[in-house]
């Protein structure tokens, strides 16, 4: 027998808001911080999508600009150098235009919050009765329905959870990324100038290839993971209210 799942009824968080949409009014503060929020949950990753859009673009510009310098050399020399710069021009360029998609995606959402918030209430769900989530949720609809200013409790002790593992993932993940990118610039310009003055390869030059592959998509992973957690600490209500 399927368990049948609880629902919190009429005083459900996704009716609470829906309301407020729906009427229009901007003269609640409790709203207003939420969508206020949820404003910022999209400017910041906005915001952060641009500036690495704006670094991988430059990446890929300097990569076919060396691409030129290198075809007017001497013929069959630097090959390995060439190959190199066409394959992260290539991959720079893919992930910028991705994250052009996201900046502007998002852009929406910062320009128009109203409607991207309404499209998002949905995605908040039913919690199950006695959860923790459920209580947040119960909470959050009953203080959105007052207008009051202070936030609730529940709520308040929840972003301050989030946030003591949270705030410390992003300037690590920030941290690390950092480290990454040096060391991977560093490792390719190594091999570069293995290949320019080596005649042939041996097993440590492709172990030190194979270390440079794997260092690439790291450091894109890890571009990903500041992104999102250093979105999530700086605008924390809308995630909690999603995950709890």
């Amino acid at each position: 027998m399927i368990p049948r799942r609880h629902t919190l009824d009429d005083n459900s968080l996704q009716q609470a808001l829906s309301a407020l949409v729906q009427s229009g009014s901007r003269a609640n503060p409790a709203y207003d911080t939420l969508l206020g929020d949820y404003t910022l949950f999209h400017a910041v990753l906005a915001i952060e999508g641009g500036i690495f859009a704006l670094l991988l673009g430059l990446l890929c510009w300097g990569c076919w600009r060396r691409l030129g310098q290198l075809r007017r050399a001497e013929a069959g020399r630097a090959a390995f150098e060439q190959w190199v710069v066409i394959g992260f021009g290539l991959a720079s360029a893919v992930a910028a235009l991705a994250l052009v998609v996201v900046v502007a995606a998002n852009l929406s959402n910062v320009l128009d919050p109203q409607a991207g918030f309404a499209q998002a209430i949905p995605e908040l769900g039913t919690p199950h009765a006695g959860t923790r989530q459920a209580a947040i949720h119960r909470e959050v609809a009953a203080w959105a329905r007052s207008g009051a200013a202070a936030m609730p409790a529940a709520l308040r002790d929840a972003l301050r959870d989030r946030l003591a593992w949270q705030l410390p993932k992003a300037i690590v993940c920030s941290g690390l990324l950092a480290v990454a990118a040096a060391l991977t610039a560093a490792l390719w310009r190594r091999l570069i100038r293995r290949a320019a003055q080596a005649t042939q390869w041996g097993p440590k030059a492709y172990a030190g290839i194979a270390a440079g592959v794997l260092a690439a998509p790291t450091t894109l992973l890890l571009m990903l993971m500041a992104m999102a957690n250093t979105q999530a600490s700086f605008a924390p209500i809308t995630l909690t209210l999603l995950f709890g």
